[in-house]
């Protein structure tokens, strides 16, 4: 049963804990109303206290009846419900209309964190989803962190991120609702192959199932080694990037050039990301292109060197590289 497969997911990953305080992220579509069914039906037993956040994207007609839908139906279970509104085209700068939903997204998640004092969020990201996120990265072009898609639990800025419904598939969640007779919205968005997820969706992963009809749990296994794997580089290159971090600076972050020459080329580029991290808060934008530059500016340019990138410097000097934000 399914709900058997959500009860293990929380106990193999450890996603919650008696009394926990937890945000649901939800739509209005299936998979966010599974989840929430799920957890209402687990909030007597793990005495839980769940606030439903609703972001309403405006980019569809029937937006705003979901929102109402999703009010209306957290009203009839007894739940804290929450939500806000952004016309997420007035905000779109030409780079991804995805990534902009996705940031105003997680921006009113931090605000609902903030106002309610929950450090937990709940998103409804299924094993499709995990599937689409890796292929579409291959496509793009990705290393190793790439390639673990996203985690069953992980942390921003701050928050504890807990997706529950990682090891069932879409359909399986569609059926549960319809032998339970819940209804649920339908984004006919999801349908239109003009959008590169949707074509990966509609397109390839039928055509990948053809060929090995065990390709999504397959794909599945590797993101869980992958994971392994880079937890373990991870772990290694932080504890390097400590050793050969020199001050301490929100807007830039200098590393021992020395250092930085003895390590592997596998850790060093690690070392390079988590630096970005520091200064910069993610690795939007950073290429391999870029990561090659740094490194040949650390092996071969002379000291004053300096490699300009979106909204980043790197300037080597005498003993030390310096990396350092230019946004104020």
């Amino acid at each position: 049963m399914l709900e058997n497969i959500f009860r293990q997911t929380i106990t193999e990953y450890d996603l919650i804990e008696k009394k926990d305080r937890i945000i649901l992220g939800i739509s209005g579509g299936p998979d966010s109303l599974f989840m929430l069914y799920q957890f209402h039906n687990l909030a007597k037993e793990y005495k839980l206290h769940l606030v439903c956040a609703h972001f309403n994207h405006m980019l569809r007609q029937e937006a705003d009846d979901e929102e109402e839908y999703a009010k209306n139906l957290c009203k009839n279970l007894g739940l804290d419900f929450i939500s806000e509104k952004k016309d997420v085209k007035k905000f779109f700068a030409g780079d991804s209309l995805e990534q902009t939903a996705r940031n105003l997204r997680f921006d009113f998640f931090l605000k609902c964190s903030r106002h309610y004092k929950i450090k937990k969020i709940a998103l409804a990201h299924h094993k499709d989803d995990l599937i689409e996120t890796i292929l579409m990265r291959l496509f793009r072009g990705t290393g190793i962190k790439g390639l673990r898609g996203f985690l069953p639990k992980s942390k921003y800025k701050g928050l504890t991120i807990i997706r529950p419904l990682i090891e069932m598939r879409k359909q399986e969640i569609v059926s549960w609702l319809k032998e339970n007779k819940i209804e649920y919205c339908l984004d006919k968005s999801n349908f239109e192959d003009k959008f590169f997820r949707n074509r990966i969706r509609l397109k390839l992963i039928p055509f990948l199932e053809e060929l090995n009809p065990s390709i999504v749990q397959n794909l599945s296994n590797l993101s869980k080694t992958i994971s392994l794997d880079y937890d373990f580089i991870y772990t290694f290159s932080r504890n390097a990037f400590n050793l050969l971090k020199k001050g301490d600076s929100k807007r830039e972050v200098k590393l021992s050039l020395e250092g930085l020459k003895k390590l592997h080329p596998a850790i060093l580029k690690n070392v390079i990301r988590i630096a970005f991290e520091e200064v910069k808060g993610d690795t939007r934008k950073l290429e391999l292109r870029h990561m090659d530059e740094i490194i040949d500016l650390i092996f071969k340019r002379p000291v004053a060197s300096i490699v300009h990138l979106p909204s980043l410097s790197v300037r080597k000097e005498q003993n030390i590289v310096i990396i350092k934000t230019l946004i104020l």
